[in-house]
């Protein structure tokens, strides 16, 4: 069987505009699968791992753990209505005053913002969640405000020692964008109503999703029905 190519993937990400990097979706495509017979972790051309960042910084797609905790990628021109859907429309802060954001995941936040990028050994030591008892309480906080689509994840810094995993570099989503519609190729949709959000995400999905149990995952994460 042949590899999946880079641009291969990319051209999916196009087309799916929600891609998960693994089986998030019964019934859907993701990265593992389409390149199951390429060359992980091996650091070469074929090396789909390697792809989780690189179409990030291409400017492509943003990643995260937007459904739950397998990440996904979603198209550049598609997360302002992903992001409007996840969050529900409402801001980090409104959320943590009615108590829908914990007070780790609204510091991490804070962190993130002021350094507008920053590695995860940082942020978890300038956090003080370094101990090693509170690393469930600093990844439950990553996760929350991915899930809200406040931060994406966009890097990976080399790990210090030889043989150790890299760190994972955030931004929130807001500094990402920015970036990016400062780039002369690029023109960013600006975010839309709730409502035009799920019109538009629903009807693409409906297109897409072969299966109504494909279609009723994302509807139930996104509230397309609400």
């Amino acid at each position: 069987m042949s590899k999946t190519t880079y641009e291969e993937f990319v051209e999916q990400v196009n087309r799916y505009r929600i891609f998960p990097f693994s089986d998030l979706v019964a019934e859907y495509p993701s990265l593992t699968a389409a390149a199951a017979d390429n060359e992980w972790h091996t650091g070469t051309e074929l090396d789909p791992w390697l792809w989780r960042i690189r179409i990030v910084k291409d400017g492509y797609a943003a990643y995260g753990k937007f459904f739950g905790t397998k990440a996904s990628f979603v198209h550049v021109d598609a997360f302002p209505l992903v992001k409007v859907l996840l969050s529900g429309g409402t801001t980090v802060e409104a959320r943590y005053r009615d108590g829908l954001l914990s007070t780790h995941a609204y510091k991490l936040y804070e962190l993130i913002r002021e350094a507008g990028n920053i590695d995860s050994r940082q942020l978890r030591k300038a956090a003080k969640l370094d101990a090693k008892e509170q690393k469930k309480e600093y990844e439950s906080a990553l996760v929350q405000l991915q899930n809200f689509g406040d931060i994406v994840i966009t890097g990976a810094k080399e790990n210090d020692h030889d043989g150790g995993w890299s760190s994972m570099c955030y931004e929130t989503s807001d500094y990402w964008l920015e970036q990016l519609e400062q780039r002369p190729d690029n023109d960013i949709p600006e975010a839309p109503s709730i409502q035009q959000a799920r019109d538009q995400i629903s009807t693409g999905l409906r297109e897409l999703c072969t299966t109504e149990k494909s279609y009723g995952y994302f509807a139930k994460k996104l509230k397309l029905n609400a």
